[in-house]
């Protein structure tokens, strides 16, 4: 990543009271994995590192993926919005990011209804 576009970059987190929505992809097969958010700390930290951190709201705090099981998740590729308040980040997962243990956290299918 080169971190001269990242530093030229400032993120809105006016929004959402101090977070920008997060949406992981995995790198290789586009899949979207999850949706965390991201604080300030989270951000700086995601690009110091090239580690995914995002800000639990359960626990309050910024936390690195993979803190708990040891199997951490990379960024490969970071995407901004247009409006700079929500970041895509294509990642390379260790293992399964769902903490059910599915490969993405949408597992749960819904179909509309059909006209």
């Amino acid at each position: 990543m080169d971190n001269t576009i990242a530093d030229a970059i400032e993120l809105n987190f006016s929004k959402l009271n101090g977070l920008v929505p997060a949406v992981l992809q995995h790198a290789k097969t586009k899949e979207v994995l999850m949706v965390g958010f991201m604080n300030k700390e989270a951000w700086e930290q995601t690009l110091q590192t090239g580690l995914v951190y995002l800000f639990r709201r359960t626990l309050g705090r910024v936390q690195v993926k993979g803190e708990e099981d040891g199997k951490f998740v990379y960024v490969h590729r970071i995407v901004v919005d247009c409006d700079d308040d929500t970041v895509l980040l294509e990642v390379v997962p260790e293992s399964p990011v769902c903490h059910y243990g599915y490969q993405s956290c949408f597992f749960k299918e819904v179909l509309p209804k059909q006209r």
